[in-house]
């Protein structure tokens, strides 16, 4: 029974409340105040007479009025016109049913009691009904807060940048307040990086900038419901990091309409979170370059490790060639000066192949390497590749594969050169003598596919998985006459990449050592081009 009561108080303060809404102002809510009053006495003394007349006690007609009371008290909420119900039901219990009627004076000597009571009680229960309905709101309002804080929080946790921070706080609070919202955050130098608006843009104006560079150098509040620009369209509020302003967050409701403390109290709990989000990406941001910086160190080390080391060896060979050659010219035969001469040159083969594959890592990793696409034939490109290592095939016989029709392929022709290049020498310095290697073109789905095959010893299962990281390099199996710097192959998967393509390396059964590479075609997918097992 309590439950329906109040239930039925609710519902009945919430008609009123409808009938009689104006705007909110300070006189326009007491005028409604008032006609809530007069519509509250005056049912209650239309119920009393009701009552009257079909003979029920005074003491029902005093509960009558307490009840109107109480029910004038939740719609009101004013503990000043709580005051002025109570007297008012006690004078209209006076002026209506006492006798003599219709006036207000009482012959019984037990009114003035009868009066006083219902005053106090009437008084007493209105305030104590007022303060539970404010301190149920506040609790209502509390829980929504948190509600929202826990929401705000859990969207924080999946920002992944500035810009989305921005969105996403400038969304949540439009939603929250029915109001439009900005958000901007500055740079070190004051100047706005990122700026986001939901709803209306109704701070781009100049007093609107002005205000916002004010709250941004002062680190307070300005703007509407502040006493700085309290004409502005906004109230603002700055986002402080930990030495300084780093954003500012605009809230405009509608006109002549500022923020209640409950959602100014809101903001200032917001805008910490934000500017923790906030300094947590820039901080993100920064060890990232930093750990981009300290690749770069280690990528220049490794480098120049790596000259230091391999170049000391086919120095040192040109250097005592040349030497030789030089003291003992006239003593040496033909077939000796050959043999230095051709030491020279493959020891400066393969300096330039180094410094070559050094200068387009270098490129590539510096994001400087422009690819030259164009329509080359795929059979010169081979043709072109085994004309350029057969100097040095050192008894290995090279054979090419080509398919019956020509093919055409939109692909930068010197850098895929290059990548056979380095292929067929890695075949070459990691098999015997005598050994074949094959250069295969192949048409598969979607693709073009380049294959350099060899029937030599074959690469361990454990290498495989590493032969396309920098600077790898392996021992085993090694028949050629110089160390690998291990570019070669990390060059190749890099090429082959930037122009869409894939890479891979398998054993060939019974020995050997297969690498493939394919080019998409326009609109292609590589995904089957690796289905076949090569074991």
């Amino acid at each position: 029974m309590r439950i329906k009561a109040e239930n039925f108080i609710r519902a009945l303060g919430s008609f009123f409340a409808n009938v009689t809404h104006m705007p909110q102002s300070r006189g326009a809510a007491n005028a409604v105040n008032t006609i809530k009053l007069v519509i509250v006495m005056a049912l209650c003394t239309a119920v009393s007479v009701c009552l009257r007349h079909f003979g029920a006690h005074e003491t029902n007609i005093v509960l009558v009025y307490l009840l109107g009371i109480l029910l004038f008290s939740y719609m009101a909420s004013s503990y000043l016109f709580s005051f002025f119900a109570s007297l008012f039901g006690v004078l209209a219990y006076n002026f209506f049913f006492t006798e003599p009627y219709y006036t207000f004076r009482a012959y019984s000597p037990d009114y003035p009691m009868t009066f006083i009571i219902l005053f106090c009680v009437g008084l007493f229960t209105s305030m104590l009904t007022i303060r539970i309905k404010r301190e149920t709101f506040l609790a209502e309002e509390r829980e929504k807060r948190i509600q929202a804080l826990y929401h705000i929080g859990r969207l924080l946790l999946g920002v992944k940048s500035s810009n989305n921070l921005a969105e996403v706080i400038a969304a949540e609070l439009a939603s929250q307040f029915s109001a439009d919202v900005m958000v901007q955050f500055y740079d070190n130098s004051g100047v706005v990086r990122v700026r986001s608006v939901a709803g209306n843009d109704c701070f781009s104006d100049d007093k609107e900038r002005l205000v916002c560079r004010e709250v941004y150098f002062s680190g307070s509040a300005c703007g509407r419901g502040t006493k700085l620009f309290k004409a502005s369209n906004a109230y603002y509020l700055p986002v402080i990091g930990q030495s300084a302003v780093i954003g500012v967050i605009g809230v405009a409701l509608g006109e002549d309409e500022e923020l209640s403390a409950s959602q100014t109290e809101f903001l200032d709990t917001i805008a910490p979170q934000v500017a923790v989000v906030l300094e947590r990406e820039t901080l993100f941001q920064k060890q990232e370059e930093t750990q981009i910086q300290i690749q770069r160190e280690r990528l220049r080390s490794d480098m120049l490790r790596t000259i230091s080391h391999d170049l000391r060896t086919p120095l040192t060979g040109i250097m005592g060639s040349a030497s030789t050659m030089t003291d003992n010219y006239e003593s040496i035969s033909d077939d000796v000066k050959k043999g230095l001469l051709k030491n020279i040159y493959d020891d400066a083969s393969w300096l330039c192949e180094l410094v070559e594959n050094i200068l387009s890592m270098t490129r590539f990793e510096e994001g400087k390497l422009k690819l030259n696409i164009g329509q080359e034939a795929a059979e010169e490109i081979v043709a072109q590749a085994i004309g350029h290592v057969k100097e040095r095939a050192c008894g290995h016989t090279i054979l090419a594969n080509m398919p019956s029709d020509n093919i055409l392929l939109e692909v930068d022709g010197v850098l895929i050169t290059q990548v056979l290049v380095n292929l067929i020498g890695n075949a070459i310095n990691y098999t015997p003598e005598g050994s074949e290697i094959t250069v295969s073109l192949l048409r598969q789905q979607n693709g073009i596919c380049f294959e350099v095959c060899d029937n030599g010893p074959g690469v361990s299962e454990d290498i495989l998985p590493h032969v396309f990281e920098r600077f790898y390099t392996r021992q085993e199996n090694a028949f050629g006459s110089r160390r690998g710097a291990g570019l070669g192959l990390s060059l190749c998967k890099s090429i082959v990449e930037a122009h869409g393509g894939t890479i891979a390396i398998s054993n060939v059964k019974p020995h050997g050592t297969s690498v493939k590479f394919c080019i998409p075609e326009k609109g292609g997918d590589l995904s089957a081009a690796f289905d076949t097992d090569r074991g």
